[in-house]
């Protein structure tokens, strides 16, 4: 079996109509709410300004497609989750409400997420 690119992972999941129904049905969440998740991190455009401070300019697209956030979404589709994946779930849906609520700064959003849900660190390891 081939290895498929992050941006093909990407793809696969922006093309896939079942994903929302198995996470909603796996983890307890409602549809609808997976459904945001799902746009916050695979459809919209952000404010990527996290890097601002060290001179990197803030642009407005979307997140860098990452193959360790598309092995997490199949992981959930999947049913496979760990409660790290779960951890994660939580912070990606505060950040996203934190954008649809205030702006679309990554870095504000990602900041006050990490201070009620913080992301697992070791899903990058």
């Amino acid at each position: 079996m081939p290895i498929r690119s992050a941006d093909d992972l990407y793809a696969a999941i922006r093309h896939c109509t079942t994903d929302v129904e198995e996470i909603a049905r796996r983890t307890g969440l409602r549809p609808v709410n997976v459904v945001k998740i799902k746009e916050h991190l695979f459809y919209r455009e952000h404010l990527l300004d996290k890097y601002e401070d060290l001179g990197v300019p803030a642009e407005r697209r979307r997140f860098d497609s990452d193959p360790v956030i598309a092995g997490w979404w199949e992981r959930l589709r999947k049913g496979a989750h760990t409660d790290d994946d779960l951890r994660l779930l939580r912070h990606e849906a505060a950040e996203s409400w934190f954008m649809r609520k205030h702006g679309p700064s990554y870095r504000d959003a990602h900041e006050t997420a990490q201070n009620r849900f913080p992301a697992p660190a070791n899903l990058w390891t």
